[in-house]
């Protein structure tokens, strides 16, 4: 996985779609260009990336803060 492709998928990912999954936890796609699971608990997360035949060493992890907060200031070239 390269860290620049990844930060550049993950910047671009729809902020609509990511407020879906507001105070849980998310577990991304190696390249970040998509959602594998999200869960209230990290329990709970690890078993359901295991079910979508993803490796939960391979997928970083994010909390989605419940409260509006500002996301960015990340630029990628």
């Amino acid at each position: 996985m390269s860290v620049q492709q990844y930060l550049k998928n993950r910047v671009a990912f729809p902020l609509a779609e990511l407020a879906k999954h507001r105070g849980k936890w998310v577990a991304w796609s190696p390249d970040g260009s998509r959602l594998v699971a999200s869960s209230p608990d990290l329990d709970t997360l690890d078993d359901l990336i295991r079910a979508e035949g993803e490796n939960p060493e391979d997928c970083p992890i994010e909390g989605i803060p419940d409260t509006d907060c500002v996301v960015g200031g990340m630029t990628v070239s």
